[in-house]
């Protein structure tokens, strides 16, 4: 990051990282038993500097990495917070924590952060890898191509996520508090980062827009504006804004797009330090004059979450589906001297209403949950074996689910591979022009989950999606 700046962020892809600390206090005794001074004589960090000299002294397998000890440090100081939002970096790791926002990269497109020494998927970016491959929101990442990585930070999960377009990762991941393992393979790809999709809608008379925000880029208030007056040159009568598994982004683009929406003098968010200052955040504009419904789920979090509550509480207008994940702080990252850099939480925000919804979320207008079949994941065969008749996997409960929500005909949906799913496996075979053995191969787990993915993306079965059409429709 060639810019020296100060950027407030309410919304990021965590990437633990460090920052180079000088610390010097030199013991010239050769008995360490001797050398240790109250470190009341040298301040608060004394005791910090005693133990970094006496370890690169005298630990016995201390092998001259002084920066492991250094990085190790400020791990243990940003653990002491209990906040998963702040973070040192080095200029690489800068680098890559803001890449997200701005630019192209190669990796699986997620939002991930740190909870208790666990990698939790904040959310999957629409259409990325990791969405395709049914990777979901508060998914806890366990394993890294069979490597274990509870209690590693950030970047060190994060980098061995992360690889060359058209390599291939496994991730181990636990659901819902089910202590057997999903393996989902994903192939990395570059990421583009295209942070607003739009198109019409005709619903009867209306035409509606629809958009989608992926992030909150620098650039996303521009694109933002940008595909609304398009969709209003095409006859636009009113909007729908999907927020849905968007994790966040710049304080001043959600600020900046509210402020597009709503009309004049309205509050859309204030920001408050812990010594009780803030700034209250209104709109300018003249507004729009069409109605304006937001879609949001578990995975909206942060600047997400700022623009639904604006709507829904200054706006007074429809908020569709399920609570958001809750996220009300504010940080701010700050370029070091070294080029490195430190990300730390310095506010909160509150909505037009004054509420802090650190995690609580944001409680939708109307809640509507999403079809079960969103939370299926692709048929995944561990070492390329197959699934057939008299096994028990839970890939073999996936696949039947998947196949019982195309149509075909399952007995049982508990993972035991009965005849039923032998013949719902050939019916399936057969439609998809693949040899009819009643056996998931590689060539069947790849058409189910294909089809599965089409069936996903078809707006038809998107119950949040048409609830929002039809209230635009009233």
């Amino acid at each position: 990051m060639k810019r020296k700046r100060v950027l407030q962020l309410v919304g990021s892809f965590c990437l633990g990282a460090v920052v180079t600390l000088l610390l010097s206090l030199v013991f010239p005794a050769k008995n360490p038993a001797q050398t240790i001074v109250s470190p009341a004589n040298y301040g608060e960090t004394a005791s910090i500097n005693q133990v970094y000299e006496a370890l690169k002294t005298y630990h016995y397998f201390y092998e001259g990495d002084s920066q492991s000890l250094i990085d190790g440090a400020i791990s243990g100081m940003i653990d002491a917070l209990g906040d998963p939002h702040s973070t040192y970096f080095t200029m690489t790791d800068y680098e890559n924590f803001v890449e997200h926002l701005e630019e192209t990269y190669s990796g699986i497109g997620c939002e991930v952060t740190n909870v208790n020494g666990y990698t939790m998927i904040v959310s999957p970016f629409p259409d990325s890898p990791a969405d395709e491959a049914g990777i979901l929101a508060n998914d806890l990442v366990i394993e890294v191509d069979g490597e274990n990585v509870v209690g590693q930070n950030l970047q060190e999960v994060t980098s061995k996520i992360k690889g060359p377009v058209g390599s291939t990762v496994i991730l181990g991941i636990q659901r819902n508090d089910n202590p057997e393992l999903i393996s989902i393979e994903v192939t990395r790809q570059a990421i583009d980062q295209e942070t607003v999709k739009s198109e019409l809608i005709p619903a009867g008379e209306d035409l509606i827009g629809y958009l989608q925000i992926s992030t909150f880029g620098e650039n996303t208030a521009n694109e933002f504006k940008q595909a609304i007056e398009a969709l209003e040159e095409q006859g636009m009568t009113s909007l729908i804004v999907d927020l849905r598994n968007n994790s966040g982004g710049y304080l001043t683009s959600v600020v900046e797009m509210v402020d597009y929406i709503l009309p004049p003098d309205q509050v859309i968010t204030t920001i408050e330090s812990r010594d009780g200052s803030g700034t209250t955040y209104k709109t300018t504009s003249e507004g729009k004059d069409y109605p304006v419904v937001t879609l949001i789920n578990e995975g909206s979090a942060s600047a997400s979450e700022i623009f639904a509550a604006a709507m829904k509480e200054a706006g007074k207008y429809d908020v569709i589906g399920t609570t958001s994940y809750g996220k009300g702080t504010v940080q701010v990252s700050m370029p070091l001297d070294d080029h490195s850099s430190l990300k730390i939480t310095t506010q909160v925000w509150k909505t037009p209403n004054g509420n802090w919804i650190n995690e609580e979320g944001v409680t939708p207008t109307i809640e509507v949950e999403a079809p079960e079949f969103y939370y299926y994941y692709q048929v995944y065969l561990t070492d390329g074996a197959p699934l057939e008749f008299d096994m028990v996997d839970t890939a073999i409960k996936n696949a039947q689910n998947i196949l019982k929500t195309l149509g075909y005909n399952v007995g049982r949906t508990d993972g035991y591979f009965d005849e039923s799913t032998v013949s719902a496996v050939k019916e399936f075979q057969v439609d998809h022009s693949i040899e009819a053995t009643g056996v998931i191969d590689n060539k069947t787990a790849s058409e189910l989950t294909l089809a599965l993915r089409e069936k996903i993306r078809d707006k038809q079965y998107d119950t949040q999606l048409q609830k929002a059409i039809g209230m635009l429709q009233q």
